[in-house]
């Protein structure tokens, strides 16, 4: 995790410049925000919070919010733009440093696919989760992000392509500097998750394109919400 870790200090200011420009993000956060209305009296675990705009914006309706990070360049990103928002350094691929059922909600925004040890992540999850409480995380979606477009004779992106969907593999992003993607299928996640206990509840795969220059009906994301 240490090599994944210092890919991330080191993307960690273009990656937050990147988000605060992108549309994916923003199509992103009007499902979170849709999802999310009123946290009030709920204890919140933003897990892998980056530069820490989703646990503003829990503490901003209601919750008693942490985010932690592996990345202490995230953290401080977070940390100088948050002020009033609490932030841990730790690694979330290891024991989190929660008490057993400690909190209502934890959430985890387009992370899983970026970490090598999911097992452990989702045990964590489980046990500093209350009885009754939720897990809810997006991810880029398995079966479509690593593929190429392919174009009509206008130009239009009506389909994608792909070699490899069922094998897990890894490879190496660019978009921020070099960071470390690791593939697995939709199943990989759903079974890791009931090996752990969780039910699911809910999921979403959200109109991610315009329809204009992309085809809308291939999504980009997708979302999860389960129960222990």
């Amino acid at each position: 995790m240490k090599k994944l870790v210092n890919q991330w200090d080191k993307a960690a200011k273009k990656y937050t410049k990147d988000q605060e420009q992108s549309d994916f993000v923003e199509s992103n956060k009007r499902v979170v925000k849709t999802r999310f209305q009123n946290m009030s009296g709920q204890k919140v675990l933003d897990l892998g919070c980056g530069y820490g705009y989703y646990t503003d914006y829990f503490k901003s309706i209601g919750a008693d919010v942490i985010g932690v990070d592996g990345s202490a360049n995230m953290i401080d990103i977070a940390r100088s733009r948050y002020e009033n928002c609490t932030f841990d350094i730790c690694d979330i691929t290891e024991e989190l440093p929660y008490e057993n059922e400690s909190f209502d909600l934890i959430f985890c925004n387009q992370v899983l696919m970026d970490v090598e040890n999911i097992e452990k992540v989702f045990s964590e999850c489980y046990r500093v989760l209350k009885p009754g409480s939720i897990f809810y995380y997006s991810i880029v979606h398995p079966a479509f992000y690593d593929s190429e477009w392919v174009k009509d004779k206008k130009g239009f992106c009506y389909g994608k392509t792909i070699s490899s969907y069922i094998a897990p593999y890894s490879f190496t992003n660019e978009f921020w500097g070099k960071t470390e993607h690791f593939h697995r299928s939709l199943a990989c996640y759903l079974n890791v998750a009931a090996e752990q206990g969780f039910t699911l509840k809910y999921v979403e795969e959200p109109v991610s394109y315009d329809g204009v220059t992309k085809n809308k009906d291939l999504p980009l994301f997708f979302f999860a919400e389960y129960q222990k």
